[in-house]
């Protein structure tokens, strides 16, 4: 059945106003995403609900998938939000999944799972039929995967290395091919050292600089995108499909400092995310001081770089052209730490990571 939304719920997307340009910053037209429809609701008929939203994705025949990582599975909506299937379950079986991470679908159609717990990707073909798994990384499977094109994908890539009592923890963006155990190309590196005794001062790092440490996107045909998470500098570089540099932006902004109510909550969400994911948590986690500049890049609806910054309190995106000019600003005047965003040339997705109400909608924007 469509779930669309009510007039209260268009309303309340209705209401704020973007932020303000810092100083030195050129003014630039400002656009308003509004909500088309959602899908979602607190209890009732299992296929409108959701768990945990881990990622979603429009299809080129305008079918909506939804990761689901509380119950392991892609369900399927068509282009008005009506509920068409469900594949795959919480298994270890062939085409089944028992922590996914993230999912994409390649320029040919196929949607790779990024599966954590079996070291690599279970992959279907456009109409969800399971066509096989990769699955040859014995450790760290890349992380943070984008297409490139039909048969590459770049990726965030750690290894760890122990040189003299001193562990070496090797950060990379790769582009790899299909099918490949060893990357190709390497776009970025570079290394961060500690001792086990900096590890156990500093536990936290393991999250904040090696598992969300990046932002990472690709546009199908080739280029990828890629920004360090900073609560300092804002910085944004592209790489063509010869992994040559054409796309390197930055912007001068205020560094945000977090309020305590935000470092408190994303306390409670990470640790919380962690023991979902089946494993305790032996530290209690410290978030950066700092809201990120970027934190996260999607390629639009219009063809152009969306890049959504941390510092603003709603939902606030830089547009930029492949020459690197900023032409545009987005703004979706919804409050909110934890919003997600799924931006493609075929739509915008969003939901909320942690919503105030305790249950997730997904939210088809225009």
């Amino acid at each position: 059945m469509k779930r669309l939304c009510s007039a209260a719920l268009l309303a309340l997307f209705a209401c704020g106003t973007p932020p303000a340009p810092s100083a030195g910053e050129s003014v630039l037209p400002v656009d308003t995403l509004s909500v088309v429809m959602s899908i979602g609701e607190e209890i009732g008929d299992s296929t409108c609900t959701f768990g945990l939203i881990q990622d979603a994705l429009i299809m080129e025949d305008g079918r909506m998938l939804v990761l689901d990582r509380q119950t392991a599975c892609i369900k399927i909506f068509d282009s008005e939000g009506g509920y068409l299937a469900q594949v795959s379950r919480r298994g270890g079986g062939p085409g089944e999944l028992n922590m996914p991470w993230e999912f994409f679908q390649m320029p040919g159609g196929n949607v790779m799972v990024l599966e954590m717990m079996k070291q690599g990707f279970v992959v279907f073909d456009d109409s969800l039929r399971l066509t096989g798994e990769i699955s040859h990384w014995t450790q760290n499977p890349p992380m943070q995967s984008v297409p490139l094109s039909d048969s590459t994908f770049a990726s965030y890539k750690i290894d760890a290395d122990m040189v003299d009592e001193v562990i070496l923890m090797n950060r990379r963006i790769v582009i790899y091919t299909v099918g490949e155990e060893e990357f190709d190309t390497v776009l970025w590196e570079d290394s961060l050292t500690a001792t086990p005794g900096d590890l156990m001062e500093n536990p936290s790092m393991f999250i904040t600089d090696l598992l969300d440490a990046f932002c990472l996107e690709g546009d199908g045909a080739g280029s990828v995108y890629f920004s360090e998470k900073s609560g300092e500098e804002y910085g944004i570089i592209g790489w063509n499909a010869s992994g040559e540099e054409f796309f390197n932006v930055t912007l001068d902004l205020e560094p945000v400092p977090k309020t305590p109510e935000e470092i408190a909550e994303e306390k409670v969400y990470v640790t919380q995310f962690i023991q979902n994911m089946g494993g305790g948590m032996p530290f209690e986690f410290e978030p950066e001081p700092f809201r990120d500049m970027v934190v996260a890049l999607g390629v639009g609806p219009d063809g152009n770089l969306w890049v959504q910054r941390g510092t603003s309190d709603t939902p606030f995106f830089d547009v930029f052209d492949a020459s690197g000019n900023q032409v545009r600003q987005v703004a979706f005047p919804q409050e909110g730490w934890s919003w997600t965003f799924s931006l493609s040339p075929r739509g915008i997705l969003a939901w909320e990571a942690d919503p105030a109400d305790g249950f997730q909608r997904l939210y088809i924007l225009n």
